[in-house]
């Protein structure tokens, strides 16, 4: 079908916010019974627009079945095949085509709009000529997730006349142009408004679509709903909290810094990429680069005395869009706390976690242009770009439905969402609104909707990236924070435990446990568990961070399924695109994030700055829950030994006596609880150390051989060997005793740059392959004689008596077993 568009003023000055959502009845078509004559405002090529029944459905079939991916942000993703159809396909036309129909009122805004677009855009002001061709219509309707709903519900908008019905389309086209006997061809798309005088049919106006102001009456009535519908699950604190002391706020309307002094307080807060407030020139003076001071507190301080015009535009949008929502009092970290009092500073940093959660809600910054685009101050951006490209949400072209962009995905493209202080205050903010450069998102732990939504209610979608920290308390919830937050990025390395704090607060009062170094004490095996698969390099030795701990090492950290496994490269849905799902041959199956997952064999102690005290941890042994020690100890004498919950696991048919064996087991282990006087000693020298008593081996380590046939060749793994491989040595014929986990090559070779050094390996729990089987590749069974049991292990190297973590891995029961390894007291730096 050939369609072609009518004039109409575009709609600058008039607001075509989306109100309400109507169904669209199933009518009949009145072109297909004849019912109606033509429409006088259309031409021949455009009569189906006048009945959206006939548009949409009866001229489905005519409709160039085309990939609708490569009309939309997201790029060409269409399955090969199911798209017969490419652009060449499309019937273009002159654009003196759609001019010459000047009495039809499609043809005339398609003729304008492509005009426009091309000129400015194609041939960058030239009098190129070009052709253009369309695709097919599609009626917008809303969706606040990735997920589509059943639902036929369209998107309405006003009408300037209210016996009209406005209904909003998005046309896809592609403007052809030639050269020297070469194609190119640009998609674009048109967003139109049509106005309809009975709901769906006798079309009597067109328009563009353009971007309108945010619209508050929807912003106001999504924060209300949340505030009176949501319960306790919004409006509870997750945890006692009272406002800081020293907290400073904006009040946006007298324009000055205020002290807050009482308990509670309501405000708003601000997340923003500091470098979108920061100005570009090499030399700002103090007039471009306002923040509080303590030079300039005063003034500050006193009615008017923030100078608004001297502000960042993001800062100033944000104090016109809480003057606009009626939010008196704003809370920015470069106005409300002092940047040069090293103090204040620090005890304001410290308590993020209740300056974002206690806030009413949070305005993020997702614009990649400055200030928040459609506040009231600020028109959002018209440019061609703007208007005719590609569109941010999913084509439906099957039934001919456009559906609005997720607020998820808008999220995850801003730079705003790679930066490491911004995770925590999205994560504990309760509601947050969202602003890109075309329209405004809403959050809060219930859902998520976007600005053209305008439903309120139980029909919101859940999305869990954004539903913060309410979760049972558990390693797993501990862990949904820690990987994510180490994929983001630090201007400050020195950053990465004080951008984690907040978090790290609410987790540790949830979980009732205290956070050493980033790992939830009460969970500490499983927290040493972790790896990294990426580069990675050690942080600055003098911020003090030990090795034991994910925070001393900058890459990013990944804990097991779900994510990544433990034990090998992280599957496509968890790392950077193009990352094979694999894994380590041997190690496949080992993981540490469930507690059915591990065995604990050590006991830890802390080194705190006052003392070398035992660790609360809660124990488990492949258990569904953690237990006391107590219940620890019964389960093992007890139901395990004699009802063995294991044997159910059909092919392994495995009972105690095979840890009964084994030379470090759970009853052995009880007999050496306790650390030596020397091993504490030097333990309360090296505050943040661990102090343990583990058996203990030195061991040689080989990259490993048999790989995986499609490991990528950035990946390694090394195997542990009894002693150093020489040139005519045959590695196979060396005694298997374990192996590490997969790791980054260049930085496996710069930390195991000696191949002839043995490494101190030392045991610190039990773990289990879940699946033994190989699928036609080495499985842990093929190595291990023990299997499917291992013992988890760290690979270190020792300085001075200190050992300071490297890898983590698995070694073989029997295997550690026959090494007859010492039981040692060691302290880990």
């Amino acid at each position: 079908m050939m369609v072609g568009l009518s004039t109409s003023a575009m709609s600058h000055d008039r607001d075509i916010s989306l109100d309400n959502d109507t169904e669209a009845p199933e009518l009949p078509c009145t072109i297909c019974e004849g019912q109606h004559p033509p429409n006088p405002r259309l031409c021949g090529n455009c009569q189906s627009w006048n009945d959206l029944s006939h548009l949409r459905i009866c001229d489905e079939p005519s409709y160039l079945k085309l990939d609708a991916y490569r009309f939309t942000n997201r790029g060409s993703q269409g399955p090969r095949g199911v798209h017969p159809h490419t652009f060449d396909d499309i019937a273009y036309q002159d654009l003196n085509a759609f001019k010459g129909r000047r009495d039809c009122m499609i043809c005339q805004l398609v003729s304008d709009s492509v005009q426009h677009f091309g000129q400015q855009h194609i041939s960058n002001g030239s009098k190129s000529a070009f052709k253009f061709g369309l695709w097919r219509p599609f009626l917008m309707r809303h969706v606040a997730s990735t997920a589509y709903t059943n639902s036929s519900t369209l998107t309405a908008a006003p009408s300037p006349n209210p016996s009209l019905t406005g209904r909003i389309c998005i046309l896809p086209g592609v403007i052809l142009t030639q050269s020297n006997g070469t194609s190119s061809f640009t998609p674009l798309v048109l967003k139109l408004v049509l106005y309809y005088r009975h709901d769906s049919y006798d079309l009597q106006h067109v328009e563009q679509w353009m971007p309108n102001p945010i619209s508050l009456p929807n912003l106001t009535a999504w924060l209300d709903d949340c505030r009176h519908n949501h319960g306790d699950e919004c409006n509870d604190l997750l945890m006692p909290m009272v406002a800081p002391p020293g907290l400073r706020l904006i009040d946006t309307q007298l324009n000055r810094i205020v002290d807050w002094t009482t308990p509670n307080a309501d405000y708003v807060a601000l997340s923003y990429c500091w470098a979108a407030a920061t100005p570009e020139t090499t030399s700002p003076t103090p007039a471009d680069d306002l923040q509080l001071q303590l030079d300039n507190i005063d003034q500050l301080s006193r009615d008017h005395g923030l100078d608004i015009s001297r502000l960042p535009p993001v800062l100033a949008d944000a104090i016109q869009l809480c003057r606009d929502l009626g939010k008196r009092y704003l809370w920015v970290d470069r106005l409300c706390i002092i940047q040069d009092d090293a103090k204040s500073k620090h005890s304001q940093i410290t308590a993020m976690d209740r300056i974002y959660h206690m806030a009413d809600f949070t305005i993020v910054a997702l614009s990649s242009k400055p200030g928040l685009p459609g506040v009231s101050s600020r028109p959002k951006d018209t440019s061609p770009e703007a208007l005719y490209g590609l569109w941010d949400g999913p084509f439906e072209s099957s039934i001919g439905l456009a559906y609005g962009p997720a607020a998820d995905r808008a999220i995850r493209g801003s730079r705003w969402d790679t930066r490491g202080w911004t995770f925590q205050e999205r994560k504990l903010s309760r509601r947050l609104v969202f602003v890109d450069d075309q329209r405004a998102y809403f959050s809060c732990y219930q859902g998520a909707r976007w600005e053209h939504d305008t439903r309120v209610g139980a029909d919101t979608v859940h999305d869990s990236s954004t539903s913060g920290l309410q979760v049972e308390p558990s390693f797993v919830a501990y862990a949904c924070c820690a990987i994510p937050y180490s994929m983001r990025e630090l201007s400050f390395r020195s950053d990465i435990l004080n951008a984690f704090a907040g978090v790290g607060n609410v987790l540790s009062s949830r979980m009732e446990t205290e956070m050493l170094f980033g790992i939830p004490e009460r969970y500490l095996l499983q927290g040493l568990l972790w790896r990294s698969d990426d580069f990675a390099v050690g942080r600055d030795e003098t911020l003090g961070i030990p090795s034991w701990s994910w925070a001393s090492w900058d890459g990013i950290v990944d804990y097991g399924p779900g994510f990544r496994a433990t034990f090998g490269l992280r599957g496509e849905g968890g790392g950077r695109a193009g990352t094979p799902n694999l894994y380590g041959p041997g190690l496949r199956y080992f993981r540490g994030y469930y507690p059915s997952d591990v065995g604990n064999l050590v006991t830890f102690w802390y080194s705190d700055k006052k003392q070398v005290r035992r660790v609360v941890e809660d124990k488990t042994w492949f258990g569904l829950d953690y237990m006391t020690e107590e219940e620890f100890w019964d389960y093992l004498d007890e139901e395990w030994v004699r009802g063995d919950r294991l044997a159910e696991r059909g092919e392994w048919e495995t009972r105690a006596h095979s840890w009964r064996g084994c030379w470090h087991n759970p009853w052995k282990a009880r007999r050496y609880e306790g650390v030596s006087d020397e091993a504490r000693g030097k333990g309360e020298r090296i505050p943040g150390s661990l102090v343990f008593t583990t058996t203990c081996a030195s061991l040689w380590l080989h990259p490993a051989k048999q790989t995986l046939f499609n490991t990528p060749a950035t990946a390694v793994c090394f195997d542990m060997m009894t002693s150093a491989p020489k040139p005519d040595t045959n590695i196979d014929k060396l005694p298997f005793v374990g192996r590490t986990m997969l790791m980054e090559k260049q930085w496996a070779e710069q930390i195991f740059d000696d191949p002839s050094r043995a490494y101190r390996i030392v045991v610190i729990g039990a773990g289990v392959a879940w699946d033994v089987r190989s699928y036609g590749q080495p499985g842990w069974k093929d190595f291990a004689p023990g299997a499917p049991w291992g013992l988890c292990v760290l690979i270190t190297k020792e300085i001075d008596g200190v050992l300071y973590r490297l890898a983590s891995g698995v070694v073989d029961l029997i295997a550690w077993t026959d090494l007859r390894p010492s039981w040692e007291s060691v302290v880990l730096g």
